[in-house]
Parts: structure tokens; C-alpha cells; sequence
């Protein structure tokens, strides 16, 4: 008798160039903007204050939102991704069953290969922009089709889907193991 299998999992996504560059040009944009309000201050003196309190609550929300986490939940062989944004929102990337898992493997090693695979939707849910030690799986799902998730599981993680995938497919990936 099978016992019933549940693995959760946070990844927090680390600060790349490409976040510092948002956050830079959103404080250029903020200094030009208050800069603008400031020069309209003869015609209207109002608007450097309400200018002010636009950008400080916007260099606050750009910046907060570049805080992401990933949580990964197996559940008996349902995989669910989600992305948390400064612990403010929760959003459902996608999910599926490991059933409907057509390939998996490391991601470094083949993605060569899987930049020319056609795919309905690609997701992202790695610790950094490069995906290092990350690993792909490419699935159908009901409300995202056929869909190329890229993600950095730990082993419990990998040991909780490998009961529910295909046997070939497993055998495939893992060997005997």
C-alpha cells in the first residue's frame, strides 16, 4: 500500500544584473519625474508633493517586486508551481500531473536543444536568471497546454515525482534507481 506523498519547497529567486538594472532605471525615471514636478512648482504648487509621494510609492512597489520566491508543492503525483512576489502575491504558473511529464533532464545540458522545442508556454522558476543546476520538464497541462517548466528542486522533490511518472520515462532519466 502506498502511502499518500506530499514535498513542498521554497526557492528565493537571487538579485541578478537584470533586477539591479530595473531597479536603476526606475530611480533615473523617479529623479527625472521629480525633477519635472519640480520645475512645474511656479504654476502649480501642489504638484512637487504629490509628485514626490508618486514616486517614492512607486520606486518602492518596483523595487519590492523584484523579491520573488518560487514554491513547488507535490501532492501524490500533482505538481504545483507558484510564484510569490514580496510575500504580497501568490500566483499559479502552472500545473500538472507527473503523469502528463513527456521529457525531463537537467536543464544546462540540453538547453541547446530545448530553445527549438515548440511549446505552448515556458516558465522560469529558478534560483538565478542563468539556471544553473536547474532542471526541465516539459508537460501537458489543462490550462497551460503543452508547457516547458524550467525549476531547481531539491532530491526530496525529484524523489516525490519519480513514483508517478511514466516507467519508461523514469528508467529513461534515472536508470534502475
Amino acid at each position: 500500500m502506498m502511502t499518500d506523498i506530499f514535498v513542498e519547497y521554497m526557492v528565493k529567486k537571487k538579485i541578478g544584473p537584470k533586477d539591479i538594472l530595473i531597479c536603476l532605471g526606475a530611480s533615473v525615471l523617479g529623479a527625472v519625474l521629480l525633477f519635472v514636478g519640480l520645475m512645474l512648482t511656479p504654476i502649480l504648487p501642489m504638484i512637487p508633493f504629490l509628485v514626490l509621494c508618486g514616486v517614492i510609492y512607486g520606486l518602492y512597489w518596483v523595487i519590492s517586486s523584484r523579491s520573488v520566491e518560487f514554491e513547488y508543492s507535490i501532492t501524490n503525483g500533482d505538481i504545483a508551481v507558484d510564484k510569490i512576489t514580496n510575500r504580497r502575491s501568490r500566483k499559479r504558473l502552472t500545473s500538472f500531473d507527473a503523469k502528463a511529464i513527456e521529457e525531463m533532464g537537467k536543464y544546462t545540458e540540453n538547453a541547446q536543444k530545448l530553445r527549438g522545442k515548440r511549446v505552448d508556454k515556458t516558465f522560469f522558476a529558478t534560483e538565478t536568471d542563468e539556471a544553473k543546476d536547474a532542471w526541465y520538464v516539459i508537460a501537458k497541462s489543462r490550462k497551460t497546454g503543452l508547457t516547458l517548466l524550467v525549476f531547481s528542486p531539491d532530491e526530496r522533490c525529484i524523489d516525490a515525482i519519480k513514483p508517478f511518472m511514466d516507467r519508461r520515462l523514469k528508467f529513461e532519466i534515472f536508470g534502475r534507481g
